[in-house]
């Protein structure tokens, strides 16, 4: 017989794999103050080391908006989140479409600490916003390993559905979305089990 704690880890896998299916965001745990963690803070902060100053930043996922007392001299800050997270806010689903029109800010910068596991098509995302203006992404990011057996395959699979992750990229895989947009990767390092990636869009030699 399963403890009463098991119960609710397998009711929260079902329901997070029938959510990732249809690529619904959980509003309800993101709505929640107690859905934001504040050692998320150390995370953001090293993210935030990538931004070069004097940029126009649109961080998806805001939360709390730390990224924003981080950023380097001269910045700009917009927030996007399923929910509103105070004045200027884009509120937006990016598991949904239409993605919103982004012209009126012109982000230069876009930063996503954390957010990435939980968007369905990542490939979609990052042409829209190379499309929008962005030259240069920044971000984290929890891959699926490579090379890790069936075993494994099935105990990570498991792990990405309790976290409601919505995709089971690999660090290869995440790269060549990025790379394959036109943008190089210029600094990157580890945090806890995660990637931190900063990618920028160069301009064409000759122009």
């Amino acid at each position: 017989m399963l403890r009463p704690g098991r119960v609710r880890e397998e009711l929260r896998v079902l329901r997070n794999a029938l959510a990732s299916r249809f690529g619904r965001a959980d509003y309800e745990r993101w709505s929640s103050p107690g859905g934001l963690e504040a050692w998320w803070d150390e995370r953001t902060q090293l993210l935030a080391r990538f931004v070069p100053e004097q940029s126009r930043v649109i961080e998806f996922g805001a939360g709390r908006r730390s990224l924003e007392r981080f950023l380097p001299a001269g910045c700009s800050y917009v927030p996007s989140d399923l929910t509103d997270r105070g004045p200027g806010t884009i509120v937006c689903d990016l598991n949904k479409r239409p993605f919103p029109d982004l012209r009126a800010v012109a982000p230069t910068v876009a930063v996503f600490s954390g957010v990435f596991e939980y968007v369905k098509d990542v490939q979609a995302v990052v042409h829209w916003l190379v499309d929008s203006g962005v030259h240069r992404v920044i971000l984290s990011f929890d891959a699926v390993p490579a090379d890790q057996g069936w075993f494994g395959a099935i105990k990570e699979r498991r792990r990405r559905l309790y976290y409601g992750y919505m995709n089971t990229l690999t660090q290869r895989e995440l790269e060549s979305i990025l790379e394959g947009v036109g943008l190089t990767c210029t600094a990157q390092r580890v945090w806890t089990t995660q990637r931190l990636y900063s990618y920028e869009r160069r301009p064409i030699q000759g122009l």
